[in-house]
């Protein structure tokens, strides 16, 4: 199941990039006929959210956060697997506190719409519960995965 999650996330990643880059083309393009297209800075925004979240959950994943790497690769073999748990911990607290409270934005955020695409705020905050939740599954099964342990995706 992991491993599919985690294609689907990099499939996804690649879309959003694909379409943010197709957007921000198609602005500038239409820009040199003095023609704004309506909505897409707003998408483009939109996309770029997504994409920052959805990458952070991958981040997690493949234990790519610079403090992770940093304090535990230049700790000694001893002390490695406990300042390993303490990071792991604080990352669990920090991504349940943003799961919790970005469920609550984004609730909040039902009655509100963006001002150019009409869409619901909420299309925009949701991404933060579900990057929240997918990063601690990803710091649950890592803590069961050995640290050298490399996955091909």
């Amino acid at each position: 199941m992991t491993k599919a999650l985690v294609k689907t996330l990099y499939t996804a990643c690649a879309i959003v990039i694909a379409l943010l880059a197709f957007i921000v083309l198609a602005q500038v393009v239409t820009r040199f006929f003095d023609y704004s297209m309506p909505g897409t800075e707003e998408l483009s925004r939109l996309f770029i959210v997504w994409m920052t979240f959805l990458g952070t959950s991958l981040a997690v994943y493949e234990r790519g956060h610079l403090a992770v790497s940093f304090f535990v690769k230049r700790a000694n073999d001893k002390i490695r697997p406990y300042i390993y748990l303490a990071v792991n911990i604080l990352l669990g607290l920090f991504f349940l506190v943003l799961t919790v409270y970005g469920f609550i934005f984004s609730y909040q955020s039902l009655d509100f719409t963006s001002s150019t695409l009409q869409l619901p705020m909420t299309v925009f905050y949701i991404v933060i519960p579900i990057s929240g939740l997918l990063s601690l599954y990803f710091i649950i099964i890592n803590a069961w995965r050995p640290q050298d342990e490399s996955e091909a995706v």
